[in-house]
């Protein structure tokens, strides 16, 4: 679920900034700053990178929770910190300012996600509610020390309250490893793999394909 709400961002905040701009290609993608050995990736620079901070339990909530017969808990209610970083190296410091303004002025105007102006979001949540998330001057040294990054104009918003329980988890792995989703996931790779000029990569992929449905 935690991915289909940041991909829901991603996609309506490409939206707004293309609309505010004009532009025709889209500036904000999900990724970290750096990789997992803590160097540097080089297709996130003049981009704006949403990632997760950090997933908490919302204590408010939890002795609220309804339990299973068992005794366990069967619900639990999340918030998810979301930061939007603004990418840009020198000498385009001002253009980080700018798309950090137009992600207040995105996020200011829609507070509240729901099916109405967000179909993107999973079936499993009605609404989204999302507020700006002051951090100290110790908070985001910490935040930073933690990325391994240098700091760059950014901006954190808090996810409040999604409800979390078993069933829904399984149905979204259910669609997550759908058949129709793998078979999405194999055709892309057979393009990008033409579009490489794999010619010989793309055959044998394709020969595996056919081999899957007449098994099917």
């Amino acid at each position: 679920m935690i991915h289909q709400i940041v991909s829901a961002f991603v996609s309506q905040l490409n939206e707004f900034i293309r609309n505010e701009l004009g532009l025709a290609d889209d500036i904000v993608i999900a990724s970290n700053l750096m990789d997992i050995k803590g160097g540097a990736l080089m297709q996130i620079d003049n981009k704006v990178c949403v990632f997760v901070q950090n997933i908490e339990e919302e204590k408010l909530l939890k002795n609220t929770s309804f339990h299973s017969n068992n005794g366990m808990a069967s619900q639990m209610f999340i918030n998810i910190y979301v930061v939007f970083a603004a990418n840009f190296p020198e000498p385009n410091y001002q253009e980080a300012l700018r798309y950090v303004s137009l992600v207040i002025e995105f996020f200011q105007g829609k507070p509240l996600f729901d099916r109405s102006n967000t179909p993107e979001l999973p079936t499993s949540v009605d609404k989204v509610a999302v507020e700006f998330f002051n951090q100290s001057i110790q908070d985001l040294n910490n935040l930073w020390s933690l990325i391994g990054a240098k700091y760059v104009p950014s901006v954190v918003y808090k996810v409040k309250t999604l409800p979390f329980h078993q069933q829904m988890i399984k149905q979204d792995v259910g669609q997550i490893l759908s058949g129709q989703d793998l078979d999405a996931a194999r055709k892309n790779l057979l393009r990008r793999l033409a579009a490489d000029g794999l010619s010989e990569a793309l055959a044998l992929g394709e020969k595996q394909a056919k081999t899957d449905e007449t098994r099917n």
